[in-house]
Formats: structure tokens, C-alpha cells, sequence
């Protein structure tokens, strides 16, 4: 399991929102907005990260790096 950071997550439905934005790309992720954190099964690939980063800051999320 990976963990990413990711800011803008302040309720559950936001919550939800993230993890349907992974989905729709292909990866299956779970959210924790106490953390701040997703998680995903796999490393994503530059190509991947950036595709979701641009996805998620339509919503007003930014996807971190790692951790």
C-alpha cells in the first residue's frame, strides 16, 4: 500500500469524491481525511500522478507525494 498526501479533504464527502476521481482513472484508493493521506494498492507512474493532480484540482484538492 502506498500513501500519498493530499490537501482539501474536509469531510466524507470529500472523502468520497477522491476516491470516485482514483476510480474513474483506474486505481483503487481509500481516502482518510483525519490523515490527510490515499492510499492505493500500487506506486503511480509520473504520467499517472500528474493525470490525477490535474483531475483532483478541478475539485480543489492537490494529490502530495509519497510518503
Amino acid at each position: 500500500m502506498v500513501k500519498y498526501e493530499i490537501e482539501g479533504m474536509t469531510c466524507n464527502h470529500c472523502k468520497m469524491t477522491v476516491e470516485k476521481i482514483f476510480a474513474e482513472n483506474g486505481k483503487k484508493a481509500t481516502a482518510d481525511v483525519d490523515y490527510e493521506i490515499v492510499s492505493v494498492n500500487e506506486t503511480l507512474t509520473e504520467e499517472e500522478l500528474e493525470k490525477l493532480r490535474n483531475r483532483l484540482s478541478e475539485d480543489g484538492y492537490t494529490l502530495g507525494n509519497a510518503k
